[in-house]
């Protein structure tokens, strides 16, 4: 892309997004790179990692007070593909646990005395207000339509699941019309989603739905 039409949109979504407040929690780094994009300090502690459906489940269903739950770790996932993959890493990442189910994998870390100390300073930061907490899931890692169901049910003001199903019955589903099977992780769907999704209209109280003009100048 052109860096003078990039530093335009940056603009754009910077200025739309200049009087919001908003906490944003996310399964794996998409929400990182909104803040990145707009270069906003993290207002949430959900940055540089990825959670798997079923902690993410769980953590949204005991949300937020397991933000209040001391951080510990573990040598091992208790899910069998999260070792696997881990193991092809030659940094093996920090494994979080909030609680006895909720496991964090801080895949972007160096070490536990670095995700401890981030993650306590950007969970300081958290807002304090429901309306401002805004949700993204995604149909990655094994997601089950049975995961994306609980999802949909849970009672959250914002929320919203991207996915490649265009025949999905979520109905906070954004649907990426992708030919490969595997959905992108954090990082692509970034530069996927504005094409199909406005995040700062969402992030301003809005559907999120895209404009005419949002393929053209959607930044986030």
């Amino acid at each position: 892309m052109n860096s003078v039409v990039h530093r335009f949109r940056q603009a754009l979504a910077g200025k739309r997004l200049m009087k919001a407040e908003f906490s944003i929690v996310s399964n794996n780094c998409w929400g990182a790179h909104v803040y990145q994009t707009i270069g906003r300090e993290y207002t949430t502690p959900f940055v540089g990692l990825f959670i798997t459906p079923a902690s993410y489940l769980r953590l949204l269903m005991e949300f937020p007070e397991c933000l209040s739950l001391t951080l510990k770790f573990k040598t091992a996932s208790d899910e069998d593909w999260v070792n696997r993959t881990r193991a092809a890493f030659s940094n093996r990442w920090p494994i979080g646990s909030l609680g006895d189910a909720i496991e964090i994998q801080f895949m972007h870390y160096e070490s536990e005395a670095e995700a401890s100390e981030k993650w306590t300073r950007r969970v300081a930061r958290f807002s304090k207000q429901p309306g401002q907490w805004y949700f993204k899931f995604c149909d990655r890692d094994g997601c089950t339509a049975e995961q994306v169901a609980l999802f949909d049910q849970l009672p959250f003001q914002n929320k919203v699941f991207f996915t490649t199903q265009q025949d999905c019955p979520s109905r906070c589903a954004v649907k990426i019309p992708l030919k490969d099977s595997s959905f992108p992780d954090g990082a692509a769907l970034s530069r996927l989603s504005p094409a199909y999704f406005d995040t700062a209209d969402w992030l301003v109280g809005g559907s999120g739905r895209v404009r005419w003009w949002g393929p053209y100048l959607n930044c986030v």
